[in-house]
């Protein structure tokens, strides 16, 4: 089937998303048949198929398709055209209920085949024929894919994976074909979609009559992914999922055939367990200012109403494998929450516009670490250890559109809004209109690299000045707001806190704040710091900075580095080890039970903190982790 053009609905979403003539004709990159390399891919390269079909209803369901023993070489091809599969079915998947209610010998069908191992990925759409066995006791089940659109897709958002076959055991754990107005997602199905990293989405375009001729109905099949958690579902109703739409090629089909038929289906799967989880449900694409109404700093996304579920445990015949580790695209932007999850931060002033940050003050510390000031005109309030959000689009102009970028693939989603840890301090109860953020400069950061330039560049011309009082230079960014609940337990003054701080590098700053609270307000406190960093002295005059010694507030910092740290009187105890931390051996010393614990810095730091912790019996409420929403 040669392609007339994009479909209503495909024009319908190009239009609202004023993308531009680039990608006018791509239509014309998707081909009528299978490529040579298609065909090989499909047969030699692929553990199992997703494949969409429709139900009696006309609702779109993702299928899960693969051979008996969960190895690539269950798909054959007959030509360039034609694929035979020979799949081994279980119950609770659509594709059996299906095919045993056609009502036709040909079934729209669309499918996409994934390499984990390389991030290769193709896309087909035609439909199912020749259908055999569909009444095999094993539910094995011969069948022909004709195959009339193929397109090869960009390797973004693709989680690498090492996958070896398994011997399933399919169970069917809640079914729920017509779900009722009153009922929900169950925990198990909620779990399994915050939890993914990868999504299976499929789509339908019914034609009208009219267009049918130009533009014949067919169904779509994609994957999508991000971080684990990126996908949201809502806190208040339990069945409705947000399905954020990332940075793309711009073809635009999957969300173009929502646009013209709002159905689709969202199949999930766990590479550890092989539950799968099939929705069907309506859906409607969100942008601009709806969209971050709903999703804050998120300006596109699917909304999918779940009309229909089917959970099945331990029925995908391949896992990863056991040992390994998932390698996450490097093209995937930060996780964002629902606004019914998380409310954003406000930062509006009295008269309803947006605030504006002036830069008033740069402290350097090391030529990669530097204290930014900022003044804003409303007052506002901080607790130690939150969070300022600024948004640098003014400043340094809105990014541009960009398919790939593999130089530095986070530029591909940069929306110019940073988060910080507030270093500074001012007392809660009172309302202020500064703070500072102290910074490291990121390599190749965008925002970092343009504000330390700024400094440096003062530095060189010996205006220091300039640094202690930079409102002369002009330099604004728009105030997002303050986020942030990693912060102090209140209450409980009477009592002598026991605070135990685990640091990467500048996963300090946090803990500047929550030294100066301690100190201002006189709280009684044990704090244990342990600190691991390539600064150490830097940091050490820091903390000092921060520190205020009493009788009552006892500090302790551990540092772990390859580099010297300076013999003197700290003001505070200081115990130097030579070499990265282990947390697993360094929380030996401490009853982790009496302690509140509180982790900021690098990912795997804080994922190896963690898990040290909670093997040590540490309460999940005495847990405390920074982390930025935006």
């Amino acid at each position: 089937m040669s392609l007339n053009g994009w479909h209503p609905g495909e024009r319908a979403i190009r239009q609202r998303l004023e993308i531009s003539s680039e990608t006018h004709f791509a239509w014309k990159w998707i081909a009528a048949e299978l490529p040579d390399q298609h065909r090989i891919f499909y047969t030699h390269n692929i553990h199992f198929l997703p494949l969409v079909t429709l139900d009696q209803l006309g609702r779109p369901w993702g299928s899960i398709v693969a051979g008996e023993d969960g190895l690539p070489g269950f798909i054959h091809s007959t030509g360039r055209s034609t694929l035979v599969v020979r799949a081994k079915l279980w119950e609770g998947d659509p594709l059996l209920q299906n095919l045993n209610h056609r009502t036709s010998e040909k079934i729209l069908a669309a499918g996409i085949g994934v390499e984990w191992s390389t991030r290769r990925r193709n896309k087909l759409a035609g439909y199912i024929s020749e259908i055999k066995s569909v009444t095999h006791p094993d539910n094995i089940i011969d069948f022909s894919i004709v195959v009339n659109e193929a397109i090869g897709n960009c390797p973004k958002y693709i989680t690498v994976r090492s996958l070896e076959p398994c011997t399933p055991h399919p169970k069917i754990e809640s079914s729920f074909p017509t779900l009722a107005s009153h009922e929900s997602l169950s925990e198990e199905a909620i779990d399994i979609i915050t939890h993914a990293d990868t999504v299976f989405f499929g789509t339908t375009y019914h034609a009208n009559s009219e267009d049918e001729s130009r533009f014949p109905s067919h169904l779509g099949m994609n994957q999508r992914g991000g971080r684990p958690g990126f996908i949201r579902v809502s806190p208040t109703d339990r069945k409705t999922v947000y399905l954020p739409d990332f940075s793309g090629n711009r073809i635009m089909t999957s969300l173009g055939n929502v646009e013209h038929t709002p159905l689709a289906s969202l199949t999930f799967v766990s590479w550890q367990t092989g539950d799968v989880l099939y929705i069907t449900g309506s859906a409607r694409n969100l942008i601009g200012a709806a969209a971050r109404a709903v999703m804050p700093f998120q300006n596109c996304f699917t909304e999918v109403t779940v009309t229909g579920y089917t959970y099945v445990r331990d029925a995908l015949p391949t896992r990863q494998k056991e040992n390994s580790t998932a390698e996450a695209s490097p093209y995937s932007p930060p996780i964002r929450f629902l606004a019914s999850e998380r409310p954003p931060p406000t930062s509006l002033g009295e008269d309803g516009t947006k605030l504006k940050a002036k830069l008033t003050q740069m402290k350097i510390h090391s030529p990669s670490l530097i204290t930014f000031t900022w003044t804003i005109p409303r007052s506002i309030q901080v607790k130690a250890g939150q969070s300022a959000i600024l948004d640098f689009t003014t400043l340094l102009g809105a990014q541009e559109y960009q398919h790939m970028n593999n130089a530095k693939p986070t530029a591909v989603n940069d929306d110019r809004i940073r988060t910080w840890t507030v270093s500074s301090f001012s007392d809660a109860r009172i309302a202020t209109n500064t703070f500072a953020l102290t910074m490291r400069e990121k390599e190749g950061g965008v925002v970092t690299g343009a504000l330390f330039n700024v400094a440096r560049r003062i530095q060189q011309m010996g205006k220091n000045e300039l640094l202690e009082d930079s409102t002369p230079i002009g330099l604004e960014a728009e105030f997002v707001g303050i986020d942030g609940s990693f912060f102090l337990p209140e209450g409980g003054e009477e009592n002598t806190l026991k605070l135990l701080w685990i640091a990467g590098g500048i996963g300090v700053t946090p803990f500047l704040a929550m030294l100066k609270q301690l100190s201002t307000e006189k709280r009684a406190a044990d704090v244990q710091l342990i600190l691991t960093t390539r600064e150490p002295e830097v940091l050490l005059h820091l903390i000092q900075d921060a520190y205020v010694e009493r009788e009552d507030l006892e500090l302790h910092v551990s540092v772990f580095s390859r580099s010297q740290v300076p013999s003197k009187e700290w003001g505070f105890e200081v115990t130097v080890h030579n070499g990265r931390m282990e947390a697993a051996k360094v929380l030996e010393a401490f009853d982790v039970t009496d302690w509140e614990a509180f982790v900021c810095g690098p990912s795997e730091m804080e994922k190896d903190v963690l898990q040290a912790l909670t093997e040590r019996g540490a309460e999940k409420e005495k847990i405390h982790r920074e982390g930025f929403a935006y």
